[in-house]
């Protein structure tokens, strides 16, 4: 009995965390604080430092079950090696990895808030967290997109950051302007595929914002019936 009411006792702690707000701030502190540190190679290391962290906290937000560590051990790790070693191969592979990971761990969140049948603080977290991790994928996708086929982009020179005029910050920032549908027009594609692409995520934005607002809508009036 002391035992099973223990893992009963860590059940409930861990349930009742803050790991979407967690993961909200993580995700927010990477979108702010990485432009403000453009000029220096210690912004850049700064950004892959917070990236990393988004990482560990999309790994608690999603629950440390056999999968999500399976795609976790070896994004973090090329993360931190590219971070630290560069080149361009392990950099394409970081990206490549990390976005898998961020994928799953959205269409997780996705699957559990929208199966949920109350709304409650943690379902309107995990919505946000879910939104956010899209554009912040998307943000990876282009990176990808750049460093496979450079100049698929118009970047201006001020927002590239330390002496390899890395582009990650820049189309992070362009990946959430245009899920949200802001379009400032200050980086734009210049490529068909890059336009394809960022077409596609500002539909994704709309429909995954109509579709989740009409299901907790729903869910809460029933609720509350």
């Amino acid at each position: 009995m002391p035992k099973r009411y223990g893992e009963q006792s860590f059940k409930l702690t861990f349930d009742r965390a803050p790991r979407f707000v967690l993961l909200l701030v993580s995700i927010v502190a990477e979108l702010m604080l990485a432009p403000l540190f453009v000029d220096s190679e210690f912004g850049l290391h700064a950004a892959q430092g917070v990236a990393s962290v988004v990482i560990l906290a999309a790994l608690w937000a999603a629950g440390a079950h056999a999968t999500a560590v399976l795609f976790f051990v070896p994004t973090i790790v090329a993360q931190l090696l590219a971070g630290y070693w560069g080149g361009v191969p392990l950099h394409v592979a970081a990206l490549i990895l990390r976005i898998l990971f961020l994928g799953y761990v959205t269409g997780l969140i996705m699957w559990r808030t929208l199966r949920r049948s109350d709304v409650t603080f943690d379902t309107i977290a995990g919505a946000a967290c879910a939104y956010t991790l899209l554009a912040l994928v998307w943000g990876n996708i282009y990176v990808l997109l750049e460093v496979l086929h450079p100049g698929s982009f118009n970047i201006p020179a001020v927002w590239l950051m330390g002496a390899s005029h890395d582009p990650g910050a820049a189309l992070v920032y362009f990946s959430f302007a245009t899920l949200t549908t802001v379009g400032y027009g200050d980086i734009t594609p210049l490529w068909p595929g890059a336009g394809g692409l960022a077409a596609g995520e500002a539909v994704v934005g709309q429909l995954y914002l109509a579709i989740t607002i009409a299901r907790l809508v729903g869910v809460h009036a029933s609720q509350r019936t």
